[in-house]
């Protein structure tokens, strides 16, 4: 349970998510919780029927829920009525966020080490035991947080949020309002090198392209982001990149995707705007991956994926024909034991 700003009443709160409110309009709700945690004077919301039976027994002050499950039994002690209601319930909680975040002035601590030729926009914030190289810019009202490294003629946009221990190298952008998680490593070498087909010996090939994160973007703790071997690896603008994440060098991802924890992107993979990749896919090096796909968790993709497509399984295959196969495999002894009956009986035929 987390405390808002202020109480508000339900009306103010149908107000504030432009919903419409059933039930006591003039009752007071203090906070917002889970389903199964709630309290008289906590919002929460539904949007899965699976949980109708929690809505039914949470004793809680306000529902959000669609207008299809209107009619939804519940404890609490009002309705509100929206499209999205997960989305009416994040607007509560970025209340609770932004009263609640510590403040930061911006100052440049003595610690951090500042180059005289990098460039610090109004109002930056740079923590201590920073390195920021030369020719680095970083735009105005950017926090950047203890202990990151910012490389030479690195280039960071307006307002974003860098936590401590990233690493930006030499020559990668970011743009503006982009949040990147401790750990991350942006610009790190891609993984390129030759292979002499006489000794088996391993030669580095140079890495010297960058990588451009667009506006918007949010970078999970411990994600890799490899620099292009001559151009560049792009994350177009929106895309939201889980923790734990690793992509190759020259890869592009398009606008607005989601790439969930443990997923592989190899070099020169394109992945259209709008995809979906789940949790531990891995995505082979120069591939296309159309606008809207879904690659579903722990799914290989090993061929191109036309727009929209739904994949499933190592290799990917469309998800209605991959859980069709993973059907008749279960039921493989079952067919193996019949077979082998049959074979049994055409034998016995056959000598007789």
């Amino acid at each position: 349970m987390k405390l808002l700003p202020k109480p508000l009443t339900i009306a103010e709160i149908a107000e504030f998510v432009g919903g419409e409110a059933i039930g006591a309009l003039d009752y007071s709700v203090t906070g917002v919780a889970d389903l199964a945690d709630a309290r008289p004077t906590d919002a929460v919301f539904l949007e899965n029927r699976k949980y109708t039976d929690q809505a039914a027994m949470a004793q809680a002050g306000c529902l959000f829920l669609t207008p299809e499950l209107k009619e939804t039994p519940c404890a609490a002690k009002a309705k509100i009525l929206v499209e999205e209601p997960r989305a009416a319930f994040a607007k509560l909680v970025r209340l609770i966020d932004d009263h609640g975040r510590p403040k930061v002035l911006p100052t440049h601590s003595a610690k951090a080490s500042i180059h005289g030729k990098a460039t610090l926009g109004p109002n930056v914030t740079i923590g201590d035991f920073c390195v920021i190289e030369r020719g680095a810019a970083i735009g105005e009202h950017t926090i950047i947080m203890p202990q990151v490294y910012i490389g030479v003629n690195a280039k960071i946009g307006r307002n974003c949020l860098i936590y401590p221990q990233v690493v930006i190298r030499d020559e990668c952008m970011i743009g503006d309002g982009v949040i990147i998680h401790s750990g991350a490593v942006i610009g790190a070498d891609g993984f390129g090198f030759l292979t002499d087909k006489k000794t088996g010996h391993h030669t580095k090939i140079p890495q010297i392209g960058n990588v451009i994160i667009e506006a918007g973007c949010e970078i999970g703790a411990n994600v890799t982001i490899d620099r292009g071997a001559v151009g560049s690896t792009v994350i177009k603008s929106g895309t939201q990149i889980d923790n734990l994440v690793q992509i190759g060098h020259n890869a592009k991802l398009g606008r607005d995707c989601v790439v969930v924890s443990q997923t592989g992107i190899a070099g020169s993979a394109t992945v259209g705007n709008n995809v979906i990749l789940a949790g531990q896919a891995g995505v082979a090096g120069h591939l296309t991956i159309g606008d809207g796909a879904i690659i579903t968790a722990q799914s290989g993709v090993m061929s191109d994926v036309p727009a929209k497509a739904v994949l499933f399984g190592t290799p990917g295959r469309p998800h209605r024909e991959a859980f069709k196969l993973q059907a008749l495999f279960n039921r493989l002894p079952e067919l193996f034991d019949r077979v082998k009956a049959l074979d049994k009986k055409i034998g016995s035929a056959t000598e007789d």
